[in-house]
């Protein structure tokens, strides 16, 4: 199962991770600043000092721990050790410090600038801090590690930072969940309803936009199933008079014969007549509400097979199929119309898309299998079966072979009644298997 990524803990880990890096920025830039500033207070104090000391060539002077001389010669030997060459840039301060790591404090840093006297001759100023200079000063105070405060600091406002985001988040989505469960809930009956206030009003603006969205879903749907069901109630009248009609005319022609044109003009009229009351019965069932209660009754399944295949016949006219139908008497308590609509969608289907092969009906107690295929197979010729022969092979047919507008009907009625249904294709052949005495499994995860 795919996991999907959730909005809300995405905004929370950006938020808190930008927050960090901001944190840590800032934090590095104000310790810059902070050197920078030290730098130039010592780098001042050295001016100061280059301005009010007089100093001659071989006598160097320290006063507060500066050093001053005129000479390089004369600057500190640990100085001439650590900057290979003098300044050459009046003003610039130059800076060593012996450090391991930019979060470690450094242990030695030595100081160095050039100035030059108003008469232009150079004075150079210098400072040392030495780490046993410094050690000896504070080690009476218990030594304090710095490192690990910083970062105890920085966990702490981030966690406090993370806190404080996580209850703005919390009165943000509670609007945005009452939302979320509130779409949820919208049915047929409650979608008319106002909906409530979410607080903000971006949410209230997209509930609105819902509401009348699923307002509009719904009156389609009404519109639907109301033509469904006019249509299917006012097309049943004409039906029942052509059928009627027809049935008549097969009457008279008995007592006076017609030609043989006439007689399949008839027949055509006949069968088209069935087909519409066929569709008529499927549009009115799916027309209908889902909390329809219909009484099952018991239904002679074998009965209902037979038939159909005989109404349905003249769909093999003029083909090269083959049809065997295997049947056992057996009784089904099932809804008489949805079981009816459903075996003569399924067999019409096989019998309208087979053009040149074998149809096999299998029947046993509830269970029904209709295989078709278009391809000839020697084990369905060795058994007896029906045949609808002709020496004129008509065009495919337009809808394609297999499975077409009458299986897809009957599949919305099979799983209305929640029957076992399954359907497969395999090398051109193709069989669905329904059985209305067993419900459909439904598989676990």
């Amino acid at each position: 199962m795919k996991i999907r990524p959730s909005l809300k803990l995405y905004f929370f880990i950006s938020v808190v991770f930008l927050g960090s890096v901001m944190a840590i920025g800032f934090s590095f830039l104000s310790v810059n600043y902070y050197i920078d500033g030290l730098d130039r207070g010592i780098n001042s104090t050295m001016f100061d000092l280059a301005k009010t000391t007089n100093v001659e060539d071989g006598q160097p002077q320290t006063i507060a721990n500066f050093g001053i001389a005129k000479r390089w010669q004369d600057t500190p030997k640990i100085i001439q050790q650590r900057f290979k060459s003098p300044p050459t840039k009046e003003g610039e301060l130059q800076k060593i410090k012996d450090q391991s790591n930019i979060f470690a404090l450094p242990k030695n840093v030595f100081f160095v600038v050039l100035y030059k006297t108003s008469q232009g001759e150079p004075i150079y100023i210098s400072k040392v801090f030495l780490e046993k200079d410094i050690s000896l000063k504070v080690k009476k105070s218990k030594p304090k590690n710095r490192l690990v405060w910083a970062l105890i600091v920085a966990i702490i406002a981030i966690s406090l930072f993370a806190f404080f985001l996580r209850m703005i988040m919390q009165k943000i989505a509670k609007p945005v969940e009452s939302l979320k469960d509130w779409a949820k809930s919208l049915d047929q009956k409650t979608v008319q309803n106002s909906p409530p206030d979410f607080n903000y009003n971006e949410l209230n603006v997209l509930a609105s936009l819902i509401q009348s969205s699923l307002i509009s879903v719904h009156q389609s749907l009404e519109r639907e199933q109301r033509f469904l069901s006019y249509a299917s109630h006012e097309l049943r009248t004409p039906i029942a008079v052509v059928r009627s009609s027809v049935d008549l005319l097969q009457r008279l022609n008995e007592k006076q014969p017609v030609t043989e044109k006439q007689q399949q003009t008839l027949e055509r009229i006949q069968r088209a007549s069935l087909t519409m009351s066929n569709l008529t019965d499927t549009f009115l069932w799916l027309s209908r509400n889902d909390d329809l209660a219909i009484a099952p009754e018991l239904v002679k399944i074998d009965e209902v097979i037979h038939q159909a295949c005989n109404d349905l016949s003249y769909l093999l006219a003029a083909k090269d199929v083959e049809i065997k139908i295997e049947c056992q008497a057996a009784s089904v308590n099932v809804v008489a119309l949805a079981c009816h609509i459903v075996l003569n969608n399924l067999i019409r289907n096989a019998y309208q898309h087979t053009q040149k092969g074998y149809v096999h009906i299998n029947q046993q107690g509830s269970r029904v299998t209709i295989t078709n295929s278009n391809a000839k197979d020697d084990a369905v010729k060795q058994l007896p079966s029906t045949n609808h022969t002709s020496n004129t092979n008509p065009p495919s047919s337009a809808f394609g072979y297999g499975y077409g507008l009458g299986l897809e009907l009957s599949e919305k009625i099979i799983e209305h009644h929640n029957w076992f249904y399954e359907k497969s294709d395999s090398q051109g052949c193709y069989q669905v298997i329904v059985d209305f005495g067993s419900e459909k499994s439904n598989p676990t995860d």
